[in-house]
């Protein structure tokens, strides 16, 4: 006898009910066929099988019932739980300027359908292998509600489907779904979260069919994953039944590399530390010209955000809070630089009356403590210049050399208070 008759005569014979056939020599068992001659006696088993649904639905005038009715279809609860699980990510693409998230995956589904269970003893199988996705009933899964699927060009393919003999049915879900993403922590810019999420829904039977979550989180395939400089995780995935059977799942993304935070925090740092170490210079025209070299690059610094954080600006109400520490080293390094022309200007009007008694005491005292903002760096030319005047102007000379003390003194105190209020207020914005 040919392989193909025995496999005929095989299939024959469980299907009439006679698990031990008399003829041992003419029948082979299940474990000895070979694959093809397998594949044949799975497809005889689903035969068996539709045929059985059909007549027990005969009544209902359907064709091909165990593909076109639902598993709960007679029964008094309608209800069809699909438990879906393994959620596992494959690739990934985030576009940062349009804040949309791109994920390509698979998934499994479980259900229960009690018109593929089998007698084990009878067919000696326990797993039965469906070769085409319209042999059956399957509940069709798409992404959010059906006109949005379409407009985010979202695709779902089932396959490898699989019933066991107790009628468990399990198929895995190839997905490619599109989803926007919340931006709500852009203030912490470049260390930001993108919080994306997505839903998924039944196609059709929105009524009967019920998700189930196996509370298990997304997971990624380290064969084929990539981060592609982004941190991701994915939260455990929660259903909900209002108005009808939805899962909803979340993945949050955030930089893993530095370049992007060195590339905007350095040259803020630098302008930063450069402007506090201003009042060791000494001389007040040494300072401003320093100050004013500072402000240029802070501008330059201003123009470099201004390339990276601009484009990301169109969906996002906050500002980052690097930009905002910017913004506020700017403001305070104008008013320290409008502040030590004014001190410089004042310092070099002709005085022909001594400072009062408390001023020059206070100016001393400042002077003698904060020894950096005394000017002995000036050339001695200078020096000797201011001498030779003093000594020809007599009192008044004195009295200017008094003057020039004094602010100097109040010069440093104003320098010290703008660094004490600008670390101040850097604490506070970060």
């Amino acid at each position: 006898m040919s392989a193909c008759a025995q496999t005929k005569l095989l299939c024959r014979s469980r299907a009439n009910g006679i698990s031990h056939p008399t003829s041992s020599k003419q029948v082979v068992h299940v474990q000895q066929l070979e694959q093809h001659q397998f594949a044949s006696f799975e497809q005889c088993l689903y035969y068996f099988l539709a045929t059985e649904t059909q007549k027990k639905y005969a009544a209902s005038g359907v064709p091909h019932a165990i593909a076109t009715l639902p598993p709960s279809y007679g029964k008094r609860n309608r209800t069809v739980q699909v438990k879906l699980s393994q959620i596992t990510l494959q690739h990934s693409h985030l576009n940062e300027f349009l804040k949309d998230l791109s994920i390509h995956g698979y998934l499994q589904l479980d259900w229960n359908d009690e018109r593929l269970a089998w007698d084990n003893n009878r067919w000696k199988l326990n797993q039965l292998q469906i070769r085409s996705a319209s042999h059956v009933w399957l509940p069709l899964i798409t992404a959010q509600s059906f006109d949005g699927a379409l407009a985010n060009g979202d695709t779902v393919e089932i396959r490898k489907i699989e019933t066991s003999r107790q009628g468990n049915v399990s198929a895995l879900v190839n997905f490619s779904l599109k989803t926007f993403c919340e931006d709500s922590d852009f203030s912490n810019f470049p260390d930001d979260i993108y919080k994306c999420c997505f839903q998924l829904e039944p196609f059709k039977n929105q009524d009967i069919i019920q998700l189930l979550a196996d509370g298990m989180p997304v997971f990624t395939d380290p064969k084929s994953f990539r981060d592609y400089g982004w941190l991701m995780s994915g939260t455990i995935p929660t259903v909900t039944s209002e108005p009808t059977s939805q899962m909803q799942f979340c993945i949050n993304l955030q930089r893993s590399t530095n370049s992007v935070r060195i590339e905007l925090t350095l040259p803020t740092w630098t302008c930063a530390i450069l402007f506090l170490f201003t009042p060791f210079l000494g001389r007040v025209q040494t300072q401003i010209m320093a100050k004013m070299f500072i402000l240029f690059l802070q501008f330059l610094t201003l123009q470099l955000f201004s390339n990276r954080i601009s484009p990301h600006l169109g969906s996002a109400a906050a500002t980052p809070i690097i930009l905002r520490i910017l913004e506020f080293a700017i403001i305070m390094n104008t008013i320290s630089i409008v502040t030590s022309i004014l001190v410089w200007m004042f310092s070099r009007l002709k005085r022909t009356l001594p400072p009062w008694a408390w001023l020059s005491q206070t100016s001393q005292i400042i002077n003698r403590f904060l020894c950096i903002f005394n000017t002995v760096d000036e050339p001695e030319n200078d020096i000797e210049l201011e001498r030779q005047n003093a000594e020809k102007a007599g009192g008044s000379g004195r009295y200017q050399q008094d003057w020039n003390s004094a602010f100097v003194a109040i010069h440093g105190a104003l320098m010290t208070s703008y660094s004490i209020v600008f670390i101040v207020g850097y604490l506070i914005i970060r």
